[in-house]
């Protein structure tokens, strides 16, 4: 059996809330929920709630929660990159409510993945962390993104040619895209000493010392940013070698893994990851 409870615990002087899914004998690890962006805990299409509802009824225990300022929780929303406190706070209510836990895993998508490298591989009680489609966005690594996985996949189709020829495509709109990711590609960076997020999510990664999972979508220029940054910043430069986490890819799947199939995809192989913990 199942139970599921709805509670308040601080964070700063504010109250944030939290839900619990809870087996009657919780595996060794439980799963935490870290939501993208300022989003509340149900998710898109609701799939926080079936990962945790599914986790659950594989033995381990859940918890999802709302940020500050965020949901039915309390205060201003700091912003991904610096939600360190909600993380901390919520891992301690988890481990509190769950007393058996060993430990917790990090599970976020998007800046959620983002904020577990950032802060959340830091906190007291997490053993591993699943990133799903890490968000590391820049005005420049965006540019390249687009230039190599979809103008770049344009020219092999054979589709995009002949809708070419049939004068389908808006070639002037076309060029002028590409015109602006150029000039994007060569605006002045900021100095070094600015320590953007993707860098300090490179440190976050490898001084972590738990296990990961990278899991990411087969369709999603998100999780194609992330993979092209993690293998040419100098910043990543042997990290990914350094760490190997694991890796598990949802094939065909969006950003949100929105159909059941997808979905269950990326629950099965979060599931498979926390249960390996325990060899």
């Amino acid at each position: 059996m199942i139970q599921v409870d709805a509670f308040t615990f601080p964070c700063e002087g504010k109250a944030l809330l939290g839900l619990a899914h809870r087996p009657e004998k919780p595996a060794p690890y439980g799963l935490l929920i870290l939501v993208g962006g300022p989003q509340y805990r149900v998710g898109a299409h609701r799939q926080y709630v079936h990962l945790a509802r599914r986790a659950a009824d594989a033995g381990i225990a859940a918890m999802r929660f709302d940020y500050r300022g965020v949901g039915d929780s309390e205060g201003d929303y700091p912003g991904f990159e610096h939600i360190g406190p909600d993380i901390a706070a919520a891992v301690n209510e988890f481990r509190r409510r769950v007393p058996r836990l060993q430990g917790v895993v990090l599970w976020g998508l998007c800046e959620g993945a983002s904020a577990i490298l950032l802060s959340g591989v830091d906190v007291p009680g997490v053993a591993g962390a699943v990133l799903a489609n890490p968000w590391v966005h820049t005005e420049g690594t965006a540019a390249k993104t687009v230039l190599k996985h979809y103008y770049g996949q344009r020219l092999f189709d054979k589709a995009a040619w002949k809708r070419l020829m049939a004068g389908q495509v808006n070639v002037l709109g076309s060029l002028k895209g590409i015109a602006a990711l150029l000039a994007r590609l060569r605006a002045p960076r900021p100095s070094s000493d600015q320590r953007p997020y993707p860098d300090r999510m490179a440190d976050g990664l490898f001084r972590f010392k738990g296990r990961t999972l990278l899991l990411l979508s087969g369709r999603d220029l998100v999780a194609r940013e992330f993979e092209d940054v993690t293998a040419s910043a100098s910043a990543w430069a042997g990290v990914m070698a350094a760490c190997r986490p694991s890796r598990a890819t949802v094939a065909n799947s969006d950003h949100t893994f929105s159909s059941e199939v997808w979905r269950q995809s990326a629950a099965e192989a979060t599931i498979a990851f926390i249960r390996s913990l325990e060899d």
